[in-house]
């Protein structure tokens, strides 16, 4: 069958069309049947009327001579009226003759016969009865009037009865063309039935065809949906030109992205330089990267259909079980450590991260080799470990020793000497500080660092925490202003009195000669807010998320002073009590920064 190339709104109009075409063209034929047939019953509804009228006329006339025939005592016993109106009834029918035989010459050739013998029998009968005596007339036979009007009566009266036979005879013809039309008008019927049928026919063919062209590329469609799920090669693109192939050549073009996205993630995930792997809900390895052979030393066939905690130590086989269960028809990732053992014997650390698929009955998991992560963790807790014995202890006697020298416990020290001594108590205070900020940033960064909760108001510890700064803005004349109030909250009142120190400290520092700081406190609902503002020369905006990083300093024309972990183990203490902490430059016509801390 022929490919119809055309779109489905062009296809459904000719499927619409075709029956109402049919339709149109049998209301027309029926129109025009119609309209005949009322022309045609107008027309013998004419040539009855017409017959009759002759008819009539001829009565009329019949009636007349005859009741000029009777003998006066019984013209006289009918009276004359009868007669006159018989006269007037002629007289009216030979006028309707004309007007029904208007239309049809030949009709009104034979009513003008007709008409014109009528009209002179008329006047001569009128005559003859304005004339009439006492005794009968007998126009055919002896009597008075009978030499007058014989002659003319006889011969128009043969003309007057010839032409109403011609009348006869037109209807007669006329009513062979109305058989004519009766049979005409049952091959109309017959050819409506027929026209009826081929349009129904049309319609069915049309309609089949319709579904045929319809039906061919769904199933096309279909059956490409289906490979695509399937990840099959695809039909052809079909060479429709419709709608039908636009969508199909989507298909192919969703198929080949999604073959260039699977060529992509075969190749990260067999370049990943982490263990990615397919679990089922028993625990079983179902499909691995190549990089488990980096990782634990085995081939990725080898580790197909294994369970995982054959892989595990001894010491966390169970682990692995339990965790696995845990993870199977949970809808978010899980994570967990686990150290595996390599092929040569070695421990390997290992973090796992899990999310199952509902669809693929699977665990979907990426496995990172922590191992020199935990090493450098170790090697930073050693390190702290080293700083808080090895360092921090000999500081802190330095220092007593120092300021018991500048006391003069120990002896009087010479001018020049003191002036060594002060140096070397604030470098040593100095070097005491930075250990302290080290400790408390990696314990508050390993969150081993435990929070002593209590009620206290945030303007109590705002008070002691400049007590602790007061000197340092005597020393450069900076006043610090502290909205009164109190505002309870649960905290760690020396972490965050800490909090407040370093916040102080830092706007002191920036404000400059003659500056001002602003501590306010505020209530709203569901936190408290508390805002450090400064008079100094402000943050570069790019530079306003970097400051809280650890060992990160805004640039700045004074000299660097401190360790950079000052608004870093801010953070850290705010965060851990689950607030947050966010610096922003003054927009109320005042150069400097503001220092916004939130609290539940």
């Amino acid at each position: 069958m022929m490919r119809l190339k055309v779109n489905i709104f062009s296809r459904g109009l000719i499927l619409m069309s075709l029956p109402i075409i049919g339709q149109l063209i049998f209301i027309v034929v029926i129109a025009s049947a119609m309209q005949q047939a009322q022309s045609n019953l107008e027309k013998q509804w004419r040539e009855e009327n017409l017959l009759r009228s002759a008819f009539s006329l001829c009565r009329s006339v019949s009636d007349v001579l005859m009741y000029l025939q009777l003998h006066p005592y019984f013209r006289k016993m009918i009276g004359l009226d009868v007669s006159a109106a018989s006269l007037e009834m002629a007289k009216k029918e030979s006028r309707n003759l004309q007007n029904l035989s208007s239309e049809d010459p030949e009709k009104r050739q034979a009513v003008n016969k007709l008409t014109q013998s009528s009209n002179y029998m008329l006047e001569v009968l009128e005559r003859m009865f304005a004339s009439s005596t006492t005794v009968p007339i007998a126009p055919w036979g002896t009597g008075a009037g009978t030499t007058v009007y014989r002659s003319g009566l006889k011969s128009n009266g043969q003309y007057f009865y010839d032409a109403v036979e011609d009348i006869v005879k037109v209807v007669k013809s006329k009513d062979k063309e109305a058989e004519r039309f009766v049979n005409s008008f049952s091959n109309i019927h017959a050819n409506l039935l027929l026209l009826s049928s081929v349009s129904i026919l049309l319609a069915l063919i049309s309609g089949y065809v319709y579904i045929i062209s319809i039906r061919r590329p769904l199933k096309h469609l279909s059956s490409n949906g289906q490979l695509l799920a399937q990840q099959r090669p695809l039909l052809p693109v079909l060479a429709t030109g419709d709608e039908f192939s636009r969508i199909d050549a989507l298909l192919h073009s969703a198929a080949q992205e999604i073959e260039n996205l699977r060529v992509k993630e075969k190749e990260v995930i067999e370049n990943a330089q982490d263990l990615i792997c397919t679990i089922d809900g028993d625990g079983i390895f179902v499909d691995v990267n190549p990089y488990v052979s980096k990782m634990l030393g085995y081939e990725p066939d080898f580790i197909i259909t294994k369970p995982v905690g054959q892989y595990a130590i001894d010491e966390e086989k169970a682990l692995v079980e339990e965790h696995l269960h845990a993870f199977v028809g949970a809808d978010f990732v899980n994570q967990f450590e686990l150290k595996m053992q390599h092929m040569n014997g070695q421990v390997v650390e290992t973090r796992w991260s899990c999310l199952w698929s509902n669809a693929a009955k699977m665990l979907f998991c990426v496995v990172r080799d922590v191992t020199e992560e935990k090493r450098v963790e170790q090697l930073k807790q050693d390190f702290t470990d080293m700083i808080s014995h090895d360092l921090r202890s000999p500081l802190m006697a330095m220092g007593n020793s120092l300021t018991l020298i500048k006391s003069g416990v120990k002896g009087a020290v010479p001018e020049a000497a003191l002036k060594r001594v002060e140096t070397s108590a604030r470098n040593v205070e100095r070097l005491i500080v930075l250990v302290n900020d080290l400790l408390d940033f990696q314990k508050l960064k390993a969150g081993k660092m435990e929070l002593t909760l209590e009620s206290a108001t945030l303007e109590s510890v705002i008070g002691e925490a400049v007590e602790l700064v007061v000197e340092a803005a005597r020393d450069k004349n900076v006043e610090i202003a502290v909205t009164p109030g109190e505002t309870v909250l649960n905290c760690d009142r020396t972490k965050l009195m800490q909090v407040v120190v370093n916040l102080l400290s830092n706007a002191i520092k920036f404000s400059g000669t003659g500056g001002r700081v602003s501590v306010k406190v505020r209530r709203e609902p569901g936190r408290v807010i508390l805002t450090v503002a400064d008079t100094g020369p402000g943050i570069k905006p790019e530079f306003l998320d970097r400051i809280f990083e650890p060992f990160e300093q805004a640039p700045s024309e004074k000299k660097k002073e401190g360790t950079g972990l000052g608004l870093a183990i801010c953070k850290l203490v705010v965060e851990a009590h689950g607030g947050s902490v966010r610096a922003e430059n003054r927009d109320d016509g005042v150069t400097g920064c503001i220092f916004t801390v939130e609290l539940q």
